[in-house]
């Protein structure tokens, strides 16, 4: 293999968090279509991917693996010792492979690919496609900063990298990191659907809720004190933020949610071996 012809970066898997991830870094200008491979055991999303974002497709999960610096795989955690197996023999010891998959620990993938890449995990979000995702990192503790550098150079395209330090904790950052961009955008639909309900047209509804979510984001980055703080700021003594917040007091709104946060994470151990 002529290292010097490498292609900088591969997906084994073409699913969503692949393509966003794809899109990301495409778009920040940092890679061109060319230098990204791309394998997968649907044909059809293959050519779905390369006709919207042009990676190369790979002949095979192989000729990825031998054909990049920087591996991801971006498949189910189901199918991810399989996967890792199937490959070990085309990796190189200056390689990096990350896992993309929740809940599969280093340990099996390390015993799958033997001896040989850097190996580290991560936890993005679909945000990636937009350059906006948080992305929780756990590697080989042996691993430095320094050493994962072609990693975060890439992940910092697409996001904000934070390292792990302990691995039992991706579990939660699946919940915190993967899963909650969906809580968000459900929540904001919901608002959206109720003020269509009541007579607001669904453009502007759309624009008011995105561009209210968007700014109480920045506002809360601003603010540099404890969110109470602020958001109690928005409320007033016998007014119409303290209407909402009372019923959703008494109907243990806040439980419900940190409840459907804790069966995520759980649900991630599930897909795991903690």
């Amino acid at each position: 293999m002529d290292t010097q012809n490498l292609q900088r970066i591969g997906f084994i898997g073409a699913g969503n968090i692949a393509e966003s991830m794809i899109r990301g870094l495409i778009t920040s200008g940092h890679l061109d279509p060319g230098e990204i491979v791309i394998a997968d055991v649907n044909q059809h999303r293959l050519t779905q991917v390369h006709q919207m974002l042009g990676p190369t497709i790979a002949r095979s999960n192989q000729d990825a693996a031998a054909r990049v610096q920087v591996l991801l795989l971006a498949v189910k955690p189901a199918q991810m010792v399989e996967v890792a197996r199937s490959i070990a023999s085309q990796l190189r010891p200056n390689q990096f492979v990350v896992s993309v998959a929740a809940g599969t620990s280093l340990g099996r993938i390390r015993e799958a690919l033997g001896e040989g890449p850097r190996l580290c995990r991560i936890m993005p979000n679909l945000a990636a496609s937009v350059r906006c995702s948080t992305i929780g990192l756990y590697a080989e503790p042996a691993l430095s900063t320094d050493d994962l550098g072609p990693v975060y150079a890439l992940l910092s395209r697409v996001g904000k990298v934070f390292r792990i330090e302990n691995e039992a904790q991706m579990a939660v950052v699946t919940a915190l990191s993967g899963s909650a961009p969906a809580y968000y955008v459900m929540m904001a639909d919901a608002l959206i659907q109720f003020g269509v309900s009541q007579g607001i047209p669904q453009e502007l509804a759309r624009s008011m809720i995105l561009g209210t979510m968007e700014g109480s984001a920045s506002w809360a980055l601003g603010g540099r004190v404890p969110l109470e703080q602020l958001w109690r700021k928005v409320v007033t003594p016998g007014g119409t933020t303290e209407a909402g917040i009372d019923y959703y007091r008494e109907q243990g709104f806040l439980d419900i949610f940190v409840e459907g946060l804790r069966r995520s994470t759980r649900r991630a151990r599930e897909l795991g071996d903690y």
